[in-house]
């Protein structure tokens, strides 16, 4: 279960709503680039941005499809990279 940060809709900015918006579309790359140039996000930063907004509340409340999207392709990543030996356990932390 992936932790959600508590907020509601309204604590969504403009720019994580237009974030959102943008993800609930065909999305393409020339799409991205022309939102992240309105919103001033650096284009190599909007992944991360899109990926701090799926883990609230707020969104969550205003776009289930795209959170519940977006993280199950994280998931699936991640899996992909434990199987590939990315994400090996470091003996030197106690569990």
């Amino acid at each position: 279960m992936v932790s959600m940060v508590p907020g509601t809709v309204h604590e969504l900015s403009e720019h994580d709503r237009l974030i959102l918006d943008f993800e609930k579309t065909a999305s393409t790359a020339a799409g991205r680039h022309e939102l992240c140039q309105r919103i001033e996000l650096p284009a190599e930063r909007y992944a991360i941005v899109l990926e701090g907004i799926v883990d609230t509340d707020a969104a969550y409340g205003y776009a289930p499809d795209v959170v519940e999207r977006v993280r199950r392709l994280r998931a699936e990543r991640f899996a992909f990279e434990r199987r590939q030996g990315r994400w090996k356990k470091h003996s030197s932390f106690p569990l």
